[in-house]
C-alpha cells in the first residue's frame, strides 16, 4: 500500500515538474511555434504554385457532325454515324498513352525554359510529370456523375485553361483522324466492290449478247437452208403444228425466218453499250456515284463536348498557405517543447553532478 502511494506521488511530481518546466519555458516554445508558422508561410510563398482545371465530357451533339450524315443517303448503303460511334473513338484516344505523350511533347515541353537533354532525360521527365499534368477519371458505376472527367495541372490558371484546350483538341484531332481513316477504308472497299459488280454485270451482258449472236447466226443459217423467210407464227399465237414446237422452247429459232433473225443480229452487232439491258446496273452506278461523293476530310466532325464551361482557376491547389502554416506551427511547437525539456534535464543533471 505504501509503495503504491509513493508511486502516485512520483507520477504527480513528474507531471507537475513537466507543467512547471513548460510554463517557465513558454517564451522559447511560443517563439519557435511562431517561427515555424512563419517559415511554413514563407515556404508556401517560395514553392512554385500549381493550378488545376477540370471538365466533364459527354458525347457530341448531332449538330457537331451533321454534314457527315447529310451525304449518307439510302443509295450509299452506309449507316448513319451516331454520337456514340464518334465518342468511342475519342475516349480510346483520351485514355491512351500515345495521347498523353503527344500532349507532353507538343504542349508541355515547348513551355519549359530548359529542354531535357537526350531521349533518356525526356522520358524520365515524362514519367515524373505526366501523372500530375493530365488526369483522366472514368465514371464510377452508381456513384456520382456518370461522365468522364479530365484534370490538367499548370503553373498558372491561364496556362491551365490553355493546356486543357490543347489536350482536348489534340485528342480530338487524333481520334478524328483515326475515325476518318477507318471509315474511308470501308467506303473505298465498298466502292471497289461496287465497281467490280458493275464491271462483272457489263461483262456478263456482253457475253450473253455474244452468245445470243451465235445462236441467232446458227438459226439464220438453218432458216436460209430451208428457205424460211417469214416467221411460222400467226398473229399473237404460236403455230399449232408439232413441227415448230421446238421454236416455243427456244430450240428452233430458225422458225422466225431469215428477215427477223438477220434484223436482230444486225441490231446486236451495232450495240455499243449494254447498260440499258442489265438489270440493277443503274442502281449500282447510282450507288457508286453516291459513295464517291463522300468527302470526310472536309467535314467538321466533333468527337465530344464539354458539360458546362471550362473555367480558369482562381486559386492554386498547392502549396496551401494555411496548411503549411499549421504544419510549421506544429513543428515549431514540438521543437520548442523538446528544447525546453532537454534544457531542463541538462540543468538538473549538471546540478546533481555539482552536488555530488
Amino acid at each position: 500500500m505504501t509503495e503504491k502511494k509513493e508511486l502516485n506521488n512520483d507520477e504527480e511530481i513528474s507531471l507537475t515538474e513537466i507543467y512547471e518546466t513548460l510554463r517557465d519555458g513558454w517564451k522559447p516554445i511560443a517563439g519557435l511555434s511562431v517561427l515555424g508558422a512563419g517559415l511554413g508561410i514563407a515556404l508556401a510563398l517560395v514553392l512554385p504554385k500549381k493550378y488545376e482545371t477540370s471538365v466533364y465530357l459527354e458525347p457530341p451533339l448531332a449538330t457537331q457532325f451533321m454534314g457527315v450524315n447529310e451525304a449518307r443517303t439510302s443509295l450509299t448503303g452506309l449507316k448513319w454515324v451516331s454520337s456514340e460511334d464518334l465518342y468511342e473513338y475519342f475516349l480510346t484516344q483520351l485514355n491512351s498513352d500515345a495521347g498523353r505523350y503527344d500532349f507532353f511533347e507538343k504542349t508541355y515541353l515547348p513551355s519549359l525554359d530548359k529542354q531535357p537533354e537526350g531521349e533518356l532525360a525526356k522520358n524520365a521527365l515524362y514519367a515524373a510529370r505526366i501523372k500530375n499534368l493530365v488526369t483522366v477519371k472514368e465514371p464510377v458505376p452508381k456513384k456520382g456523375r456518370q461522365l468522364y472527367s479530365v484534370t490538367v495541372q499548370a503553373p498558372s490558371g491561364e496556362l491551365a485553361v490553355q493546356w486543357m484546350n490543347a489536350y482536348l483538341n489534340q485528342t480530338q484531332d487524333a481520334a478524328r483522324a483515326r475515325w476518318v481513316g477507318d471509315t474511308q477504308r470501308v467506303i473505298d472497299a465498298t466502292i471497289k466492290n461496287t465497281e467490280k459488280d458493275v464491271a462483272e454485270k457489263l461483262a456478263l451482258a456482253k457475253r450473253l449478247r455474244e452468245d445470243r449472236e451465235v445462236r441467232l447466226g446458227e438459226a439464220l443459217r438453218v432458216a436460209k437452208s430451208v428457205g424460211q423467210q417469214a416467221p411460222q407464227l400467226t398473229v399473237g399465237q404460236l403455230p399449232k403444228q408439232d413441227s415448230v414446237t421446238s421454236f416455243a422452247d427456244g430450240s428452233g429459232l430458225y422458225a422466225r425466218g431469215t428477215r427477223s433473225l438477220g434484223a436482230e443480229i444486225d441490231v446486236l452487232r451495232a450495240r455499243e453499250d449494254e447498260t440499258a439491258f442489265v438489270d440493277g446496273l443503274r442502281e449500282a452506278q447510282a450507288k457508286l456515284v453516291a459513295l464517291q461523293g463522300q468527302n470526310l476530310s472536309n467535314q467538321p466532325i466533333g468527337m465530344y463536348r464539354i458539360d458546362g464551361q471550362l473555367l480558369e482557376p482562381a486559386k492554386p491547389v498547392s502549396p496551401k498557405k494555411s496548411l503549411m502554416a499549421v504544419l510549421g506551427l506544429l513543428l515549431g511547437l514540438f521543437a520548442g517543447v523538446g528544447l525546453v525539456i532537454v534544457k531542463k534535464a541538462t540543468a538538473q543533471r549538471t546540478s546533481a553532478t555539482g552536488a555530488a
